[in-house]
């Protein structure tokens, strides 16, 4: 008999091999997501959300908007805020979460962009990067927070781009 006679076979197994590991996969990063774990992206290992609480941050963008080169879009227009209050209706904003791997000891962060919707919080999208390049970011945040910081105004700006005004102690 000939090798092309038992391709097809070949071929059947090939995939459904392919589609169990595929499966076997989504389902544990469906558990990750679960017990608030996430996939390492350095090695692959299970990363831990750190103790800390997640960072909220507003994004200049309405509703329909969308950017390109997500790592540097985010990194430069982040703007931390400190409640959902603050979120002018029709913009999006950021969850931050911190992720420090089991296996290799790094860190990474998660990104959730979302768009408030009636209270509800509708995922527009969601990203994983290296922690370091959001680092001063994450600091930042934790900073105004800590010195008691808070913003007093989110105002519109020029073509709708909101424009927070933080208000420090003895500063008007």
């Amino acid at each position: 008999m000939d090798f092309i006679y038992y391709l097809p076979e070949i071929l059947f197994g090939v995939l459904a091999l392919v589609a169990v590991i595929w499966a076997v996969a989504l389902v544990r990063d469906l558990r990750r997501g679960n017990y608030g774990e996430a996939g390492c992206i350095h090695c692959r290992g299970t990363a831990v959300k750190e103790g800390y609480g997640p960072c909220l941050f507003l994004l200049p963008l309405h509703f329909g908007e969308t950017y390109d080169n997500s790592e540097e879009y985010l990194r430069t227009h982040l703007r931390p805020i400190y409640s959902k209050d603050q979120i002018p209706t029709g913009m999006r904003a950021c969850w931050l979460e911190v992720y420090r791997c089991g296996r290799c000891d790094k860190r990474q962060v998660k990104i959730t962009d979302f768009l408030e919707v009636r209270g509800e919080e509708n995922v527009e999208r969601t990203h994983v990067f290296d922690y370091e390049s959001f680092r001063p970011l994450i600091d930042q945040w934790r900073e105004a927070g800590i010195s008691g910081v808070q913003p007093r105004k989110i105002s519109k700006g020029i073509h709708g781009q909101a424009d927070i005004r933080i208000n420090r102690r003895g500063e008007f």
